[in-house]
């Protein structure tokens, strides 16, 4: 927030607070409980109650909150004046409200961005962008005619038994509790393809299931079956000429009766190196968001012989303008949040999660349908967001060292 504004909002708030302060103070209601603010002078309790949070709360996020409105400032100087305050007073409540109203119009235009723009530090901007999240999820799912519960995806790397220099990795993805508003809507649950640090080079890789035949027939999807809602989803599956592959749910029923949940299972054999050179500096593991959800769990899991691979960061890029991922880190893409370390999971990893009672033995059992024993040999690192901002990627990166 530029320091002019920061200045100009923190003056005209602490003068239109102190207006109404001086008259609470002249009905000797300064300092009352809202029960008895309302009661006094006659006014609503929900509109005493703002009046009262706005006077009062230190934080002047949480004030310019419950900043009455115009109508509602009217009625509490009626009734002021009703009480016994002067003329002069009134008038000196009314117009610090209008010169607080005038630069919020001014310099934001709406109040609700006015909230955003004075929020100075990260736990109270993040707290107001979650409730905007929330609000862009039920919007979006109204919009869409979809929404789900939970995305989550898993990728657990390791060196390949079959090829020197890349990895085999087990990928576990899907959507838990996804719900149709509309019948007629087919929708797309997942996006694969995997490149090189530039996307230059296309890598191609023999891809099993882990639950079934152990051959994934064209057309197909590996689902978990026992992590999956019965009857089982109907998928669909097609690649694009650019080399990406998509999952699709049909059309179904609509409503919560008929939410289903689709968790694929698969592991692609030798499909990335994990020897460090110009064109591969990092592991860039990339969860798509493109469906209204309530949250999204995402991890990563490496083997304990890639300790060569730096500890995992976070990065969050907007895709609504839909810029190229090329330079090696999305060099060109629009940058929603400032890069964090992804949180630890430890080593071996943890991974149960509240947000899915039987997640920590969906991962377990694909390990063991892979072969690869438990998670013993692995660390992890998660990256969990509530109401994602879709359309968006959610990107783990890696730092790969000299092996």
């Amino acid at each position: 927030m530029e320091e002019g504004f920061a200045k100009d909002a923190s003056g005209l708030l602490r003068e239109a607070r102190a207006a109404l302060t001086d008259l609470l103070g002249d009905t000797e209601l300064h300092g009352a409980r809202p029960s008895a603010i309302a009661r006094s002078l006659g006014i609503d309790k929900t509109l005493a109650w703002k009046l009262s949070r706005f006077v009062e709360d230190a934080d002047p996020l949480k004030a310019v909150r419950h900043m009455p409105g115009p109508g509602g400032l009217e009625i509490v100087l009626r009734a002021a004046a009703a009480r016994g305050v002067t003329d002069g007073r009134v008038v000196a409540v009314r117009e610090a409200d209008q010169r607080l109203r005038a630069f919020v119009r001014r310099s934001a235009g709406d109040r609700r961005s006015f909230e955003t723009m004075i929020a100075r530090d990260g736990r109270r901007a993040g707290r107001m962008e979650l409730e905007q999240r929330r609000d862009y999820f039920r919007a979006g799912s109204s919009i869409w005619g979809v929404r789900a519960r939970l995305q989550l995806l898993t990728l657990a790397l390791r060196p390949s038994e079959h090829e020197e220099g890349l990895l085999d990795v087990i990928q576990l993805g899907g959507l838990v509790d996804f719900e149709r508003l509309r019948t007629d809507t087919p929708w797309i649950v997942r996006r694969l393809r995997a490149s090189n640090d530039s996307e230059t080079r296309m890598f191609r890789a023999r891809r099993e299931p882990l639950d079934g035949e152990g051959v994934l027939r064209e057309g197909t999807l590996p689902l978990m079956h026992a992590f999956c809602s019965r009857p089982l989803p109907e998928l669909n599956q097609f690649e694009a000429a650019n080399g990406w592959v998509y999952d699709e749910l049909a059309p179904g029923e609509v409503g919560r009766e008929a939410a289903v949940t689709c968790v694929t299972g698969e592991v692609h054999r030798a499909v990335l190196p994990h020897v460090r050179h110009e064109e591969n500096t990092a592991g860039r593991y990339t969860l798509t968001v493109r469906t209204p959800v309530e949250a999204v769990v995402f991890d990563v899991l490496l083997h304990e012989s890639l300790s060569h691979f730096g500890a995992a960061q976070m990065r969050v890029y907007g895709l609504l303008e839909d810029r190229p991922h090329a330079g090696g880190a999305a060099a060109n893409a629009h940058t929603l949040y400032e890069p964090e370390a992804a949180a630890e999971l430890g080593s071996p990893a943890v991974v149960q999660t509240p947000r899915m009672s039987r997640y920590s033995a969906l991962v377990r059992e694909a390990l063991t349908r892979a072969g690869w024993g438990g998670l013993d040999g692995f660390r992890g690192y998660r990256t969990e967001l509530e109401y994602p901002p879709s359309p968006c990627d959610l990107t783990m990166v890696c730092e790969i060292g000299e092996g």
